[in-house]
């Protein structure tokens, strides 16, 4: 095996989304909570890179701002859209100027694909020792796509865009998914040797497999991985195959997914094994859920929402950054919102916490063994103490604590007599 090298991935995002029907980056559209280009950052970053750099044009200043949370990402402006050579051009800017390094080059619209065919691949270039390494993908329907040639013994040896193949050629299945990996001296050295001799007048990055000495092409297992994002029917079909890839990866560590056609869940969702969701459930990114809760059917959990072990939630339940105890139950009509609840609190059908009071969002706190009665609503910021009661549609005023213990009833919820 080659010595691993410093690597360095170049993302390239200039893409403006006007086909999509959007006035936003198309790498910016939601794909399962995250934006398309936040999938392929996160396939690239699974291998250590030294740097991740993103190239955008014209809508790069809304990439930067999506994206100003994640402070590994260089960004690098493409001033004028002339291709994809011109953008890296651009990005070696933000490249070191010599040394034994590796350029992975992703497009920023193609989501699907994975860390570890991007390793494959790293692993094929060291070990052929290439100049160049192509991504490639075999295809059922291969129609306008550039096809890889190889020789009778496997070895690669051209790319023929469609134009220019023969019969033959044409009939070739696998084809250049235009992802690749350079070495960072040959990059230097063959990227400013590409024109822009062609009909649409752009520098393609295609051109670099023509100008190098020794190619590698490396086929994708999944030939899905190479897809990328061009018009909204495209993000319905390719956010479909993410749907199901999120849904087999939870059943396939334990979680009971019930109906999966019937089941969002987004990327960046945490589940424990043991755990059952039910049909009609949406689970936003950001979620985390314990070992033997119950999720659904018909809830909808937030970001920022946390279930211990043992947590059940039922039918048309929201709950929003919120933290429910061990053993806890919210079974029927409930909207929970900036709440934490503790161990073994039981949330009456038709239970609210108004976290919101017009400018600003409040916390409810509801402690151990609390049993809050059916329609009761919760004005935040409220504390219901451990053991507490209230009685079927209490409303609970802002800052109004109920004691340890305390049953409370009425609106506005008052100690309960004793007779």
């Amino acid at each position: 095996m080659a010595p691993k090298r410093p690597l360095h991935v170049v993302i390239l995002a200039g893409g403006e989304g006007k086909r999509m029907g959007s006035d936003q980056p198309k790498v910016l559209l939601d794909l399962l909570g995250r934006p398309i280009v936040g999938h392929v950052i996160d396939a690239a970053r699974a291998l250590g890179p030294r740097s991740l750099i993103v190239v955008g044009g014209r809508g790069l200043p809304d990439i930067k701002r999506a994206m100003a949370a994640e402070d590994d990402l260089t960004f690098v402006r493409q001033p004028k859209p002339l291709g994809t050579a011109n953008a890296v051009k651009h990005a070696l800017k933000a490249l070191p100027k010599r040394g034994a390094h590796e350029v992975l080059i992703l497009n920023g619209d193609g989501p699907l694909v994975t860390s570890a065919s991007l390793r494959k691949t790293l692993q094929t270039h060291r070990r052929r020792k290439a100049q160049v390494t192509v991504i490639s993908a075999i295809v059922p329907e291969p129609t306008g796509l550039g096809r890889i040639i190889r020789d009778g013994r496997g070895r690669f040896l051209e790319v023929v865009e469609e134009k220019d193949a023969t019969d033959d050629q044409r009939e070739i299945p696998e084809i250049n998914a235009g992802q690749y990996v350079v070495g960072l001296p040959d990059l230097h050295r063959l990227l400013p040797r590409i024109g822009r001799g062609n009909v649409q007048g752009e520098f393609y990055l295609t051109d670099l497999i023509g100008l190098a000495d020794r190619v590698a092409a490396v086929p994708l297992d999944d030939a899905e991985e190479a897809r990328g994002l061009n018009d909204p029917k495209e993000l319905l079909e390719v956010r479909d195959l993410m749907r199901r890839r999120v849904l087999e990866r939870h059943a396939a560590a334990g979680v009971q997914i019930v109906a999966p056609d019937l089941t969002y869940v987004e990327a960046g969702v945490y589940i424990a094994p043991g755990s059952v969701v039910l049909p009609f459930t949406v689970l936003r990114r950001g979620v985390s859920i314990a070992p033997r809760c119950s999720v659904g059917p018909f809830a909808h959990l937030r970001p920022g929402t946390a279930l211990h072990e043992d947590v059940h939630v039922g039918d048309f339940v929201e709950i929003k950054a919120s933290t429910l105890g061990q053993g806890s139950k919210a079974l029927h009509l409930a909207y929970l919102g900036d709440t934490d609840l503790g161990k073994g609190v039981n949330v009456g059908a038709g239970t609210i916490t108004a976290n919101f009071d017009g400018r600003r969002k409040h916390r409810t706190i509801v402690e151990d063994g609390v049993s809050l009665g059916s329609g009761t609503i919760l004005v935040a910021p409220v504390t219901v103490g451990k053991g507490s009661r209230t009685g079927a549609g209490a409303v609970v005023l802002s800052g109004q604590d109920v004691p340890s213990g305390e049953t409370v009833v009425g609106v506005p919820a008052r100690k309960k007599r004793r007779r």
